[in-house]
């Protein structure tokens, strides 16, 4: 897609927003299951600062502040990186007056947040936010027409990247943490975006083959695999991110049982059970000294203000229902890919590290659980919940698009000629 030209400089450059984006992740993850996104409780501004000029010693080394506004300052960074980059795209594709316009349209929007960042009243950015929706919408209906031109991918990204920035901080402002879900999903796609234009930009994907005619595809059943499977992890982060933005602790902390059952009961007398039994594990852990660190913070978030209720306990049920399915499918498509493609054909070696990553992601879940919803677990179980879905929805695109012969049909044919030489 877009030139065959390869250029370097952009290949990196966008392989390092990409990496920006899975810390900006992690951080993001961290400040939820930390409870600490209303630390800092202003936006756009900072305890009433520019958010760039807050001083290093009101928020480096304080629980707390220091998530949420490294939080910050790691989106704005992305933000900067993907309006270079749709501007570099842009410049690239495009001369005349449809550059200018474009490449205006991208600095005065830059300027502009940056300026406003200053203003405490957020109404503005609610503004820039409707629009840059807007932008992206439009953008996707460019793609429609024009699949190739990387462009409007970088439109689409800077159009997202605002929006998801709009959506964290009215988070905030507007103290609804059922943003958060919509933030956390919408991270996930913005991901997806991202990193398929790094993969457009790839030298790999230039120098391969695209594919002709439907014969030239992966076989149909290798990229179904890959497709479901990838929705099928879509939905269960947004599950999870659901569960996050709910700030209600554990519901549900044995595994594999669940309160000592396969699926547990949810009468009102058994929820009022599993509340006391929670208050009372999260007492004798902390009486050992096991809630809080040194200074007095916590380590742990079993317990939360909000008491478990049925859709607490449901969800949390469903979430695992939903990854065993995922580690089902997962390993099924490394075992169908190698067995259609060969073990070592690249969309093999790929699926053999998406079963990987599953297998990590479900023991972080596992652990989560067991260790009580620690924060840095918590964290990194998203994380990896990030790459998995990249890596499946990377092999759905690669799979449709390029030209990978099986290797089993090479290995076939090759033998055949040997037996016409001899």
């Amino acid at each position: 897609m877009g030139s065959k030209h390869h250029n370097t400089w952009l290949a990196v450059f966008t392989m390092i927003a990409v990496l920006c984006t899975l810390v900006l992740i992690s951080m993001g993850a961290l400040v939820t299951s930390k409870d600490v996104g209303m630390a800092v409780v202003d936006w756009p501004t900072s305890f009433q600062r520019h958010m760039f000029l807050l001083p290093p010693n009101e928020w480096i080394g304080k629980f707390g502040v220091f998530e949420e506004h490294a939080h910050r300052l790691i989106a704005s960074l992305v933000g900067l990186l993907t309006a270079i980059l749709a501007a570099w795209l842009w410049a690239r594709e495009t001369t005349g007056q449809t550059r200018l316009i474009a490449l205006s349209g991208i600095v005065i929007m830059v300027i502009s947040m940056g300026i406003m960042m200053g203003i405490r009243e957020p109404f503005l950015f609610y503004v820039v936010g409707m629009f840059s929706a807007i932008l992206a919408a439009f953008s996707i209906l460019k793609l429609v027409r024009q699949p190739y031109a990387l462009r409007w991918w970088g439109m689409l990204a800077f159009g997202m990247v605002i929006v998801q920035g709009v959506l964290g901080g009215g988070r905030v402002a507007e103290i609804k943490p059922e943003y958060g879900i919509f933030h956390g999903t919408l991270a996930q796609v913005f991901l997806i975006v991202l990193t398929t234009l790094a993969l457009f930009n790839s030298r790999w994907w230039k120098q391969t083959r695209s594919v002709v005619s439907e014969n030239e595809r992966t076989p149909s059943i290798v990229r179904a695999h890959f497709f479901y499977a990838s929705i099928l992890i879509f939905l269960q982060l947004v599950v999870g991110a659901t569960m996050r933005h709910q700030h209600a602790g554990l519901p549900v902390w044995d595994f594999p049982a669940a309160h000592g059952q396969v699926w547990p009961k949810t009468s009102g007398t058994h929820i009022a059970a599993y509340n006391q039994d929670r208050n009372s594990l999260h007492a004798r852990l902390k009486t050992e000294g096991l809630t809080t660190d040194e200074k007095g913070f916590p380590i742990i978030y079993l317990n939360a203000i909000p008491n478990i209720t049925a859709k607490h306990v449901n969800l949390h049920m469903t979430h695992r229902v939903m990854a065993g399915l995922i580690l089902l499918i997962v390993v099924a498509t490394a075992i169908v890919t190698g067995r259609r493609l060969g073990v070592s054909h690249p969309l093999s070696k790929l699926s053999q590290f998406w079963a990987g990553l599953i297998l990590l992601q479900a023991t972080l879940g596992a652990l989560t659980v067991l260790k009580y919803k620690p924060a840095d677990i918590a964290s990194l179980h998203v994380l990896i919940g990030a790459l998995a879905l990249l890596t499946g929805v990377m092999g759905s695109i690669v799979s449709r698009f390029k030209h990978l012969p099986s290797q089993n049909l090479e290995a076939s044919s090759m033998a055949k000629m040997k037996e016409v030489a001899v």
